[in-house]
């Protein structure tokens, strides 16, 4: 199942096709239910789906920035759906066909499903339904064998030209998930995973860069594997570049799903900043010894919120992460209620404390000439394009080196993943290795 896809393949195609026609039987039928049953299944339809648009984006509003139109209306296809099941069979005698009905809804409803999941792109094969990632998963309860002990300050970052795989190089990288201990910033961390390039599972292991990346909101750090399917990019990138690739740390970020997350902030709530700034680098560089010798070793990355985040990390903690790529992210941290509401539950009312974190209040006074990243926004992402085109003539403004780019697709993984693999071969240009 791990290798069915739903983005791609035979089903992505067929199931709709079977929708559709459950949903063209399921219309069809003798002239009363044409004229009641129809007409108000549909209306149904309607009414679920541009009520749920106005409760969810104008009402809650619960991530800033309304979802995707087409979600609305495939939930609104479903409901016109199921309210079809039950006058179908009261209005038909045949057994058959009053078995059919149900089937008939439960196919329209799997195909909507399949349609919401294109939109996001989450689930891209049906194994990731139950968590196959495609990938096998090491969990860790004690630090791994010190598979970095050659590496020391003075190890210089691996050039891709100098380096010579070695007989004992393994084809693929490896997947752990870890604690990572928030011995300065005290705040918690869930799941935790770590991917290792194939150059560092070897007896004198490369000293490869490190690269954070970031989920989004709602999430988890498993996201990056399940949705960007991050490990097998990070593969297929090692096997075109002599098994060279990133160590690549997912953190999880929400304080293990507390009611109201860090924000990549320090905060009366917790010092989310610190947790990514200090903590994360020092469990690199305790656990596996890279980014020993300097920060240009590190760079941090995410998408959404995680873009936000990376954003912020670039321009509050420019000495931790001078290299930053910021996919699909906002103008600054956000919460329903906006910044009124982030001054009042982070900051106790505090307006002068968040505008020292605030990256765009940072940026009115901070010059970063030394910083480097890249902002992706996604062509039809009419939510949060316009946030990272602010957010690039920002850091503009501030003197960093920083390039706008423009994918195809909306706030969907068709831009999330492309906007940090693309651009691997920059990351190791900023880094040195190229």
């Amino acid at each position: 199942m791990a290798g069915i896809g739903l983005t791609t393949g035979v089903l992505a195609v067929l199931l709709p096709i079977l929708g559709l026609l459950a949903l063209a039987w399921l219309v069809v039928g003798p002239r009363k239910h044409l004229a009641l049953a129809v007409p108000v299944s549909f209306g149904a339809g309607l009414l679920v789906g541009f009520g749920a648009k106005f409760l969810i984006d104008d009402v809650i509003n619960p991530w800033g920035a309304p979802l995707d139109w087409r979600i609305y209306f495939f939930v609104g296809v479903a409901v016109t759906a199921i309210s079809l099941v039950v006058p179908k069979m009261l209005r038909n005698k045949r057994w058959f066909v009053r078995a059919l009905a149900p089937l008939a809804g439960l196919l329209v409803v799997l195909a909507v499903a399949l349609q919401i999941n294109q939109v996001f792109g989450y689930y891209p094969t049906l194994g990731s339904l139950w968590g196959d990632n495609g990938v096998r998963i090491e969990t860790v309860t004690t630090p791994p064998p010190d598979q970095g002990g050659q590496l020391t300050a003075q190890t210089p970052t691996v050039k891709l030209s100098d380096w010579n795989p070695p007989a004992d190089m393994p084809a693929n990288g490896k997947v752990i998930k870890m604690a990572i201990p928030s011995t300065v910033s005290g705040v918690p961390s869930g799941d935790n995973f770590v991917y290792l390039p194939p150059a560092y599972l070897v007896a004198k292991p490369a000293n490869v860069p490190v690269l954070v990346l970031i989920h989004g909101n709602p999430g988890g750090s498993q996201d990056w594997l399940t949705g960007g399917r991050i490990a097998q990019a990070l593969d297929a990138y090692a096997a075109a570049n002599k098994g060279i690739a990133p160590l690549v740390v997912m953190p999880d970020v929400s304080a293990q799903s507390a009611a109201n997350w860090p924000m990549c902030m320090d905060s009366k709530l917790g010092k989310g900043g610190t947790f990514l700034a200090v903590d994360v680098p020092n469990f690199v560089r305790e656990t596996f010894k890279l980014g020993l010798g300097s920060a240009q070793q590190f760079a941090i990355g995410g998408f959404s919120f995680g873009g936000t985040c990376a954003f912020q990390m670039g321009v509050t903690f420019p000495q931790a992460y001078p290299t930053f790529i910021d996919v699909s992210g906002e103008r600054g941290p956000t919460i329903a209620g906006g910044d009124p509401a982030i001054i009042k539950t982070y900051f106790g009312g505090d307006a002068a404390a968040f505008a020292k974190v605030n990256p765009l209040d940072v940026l009115k006074t901070t010059k970063l000439p030394t910083s480097k990243g890249i902002i992706v926004v996604g062509g039809n992402d009419s939510a949060y394009r316009p946030q990272g085109e602010e957010v690039y003539r920002a850091l503009k403004a501030a003197g960093a080196q920083v390039t706008l780019q423009t994918l195809p697709g909306g706030h969907t993984w068709s831009v999330w993943k492309p906007g940090v693999v693309n651009n691997l071969d920059w990351l190791m240009q900023q880094y040195g290795v190229r």
